[in-house]
């Protein structure tokens, strides 16, 4: 039996993709600051919650159109290595 693991409604690999694309390649419990268009905006938020264990701030700037997604990221977060 095959068992699918899922946080926010979403499968934990799909978020493993999104966080993947949106967190620092060198550091991933680095601050993220990430732009993108609102079809994103809900699953970018469950990725950047489920990897980091921070709660991340949406802002919208209007002059491109794109959400802009800010978290303190892993390490400065809850969960990180204090």
């Amino acid at each position: 039996m095959k068992t699918t693991k899922e946080f926010n409604g979403y499968d934990v690999s799909v978020l493993k993709t999104v966080f993947d694309s949106v967190c620092d390649k060198d550091d991933w419990k680095a601050p993220i600051r990430v732009g993108v268009p609102g079809e994103l905006v809900n699953i970018t938020i469950a990725a950047i919650r489920y990897y980091t264990a921070t709660t991340p701030k949406v802002s919208l700037n209007t002059a491109k159109m794109v959400y802009i997604i800010d978290s303190e990221g892993y390490r400065n977060g809850p969960a990180g290595d204090h």
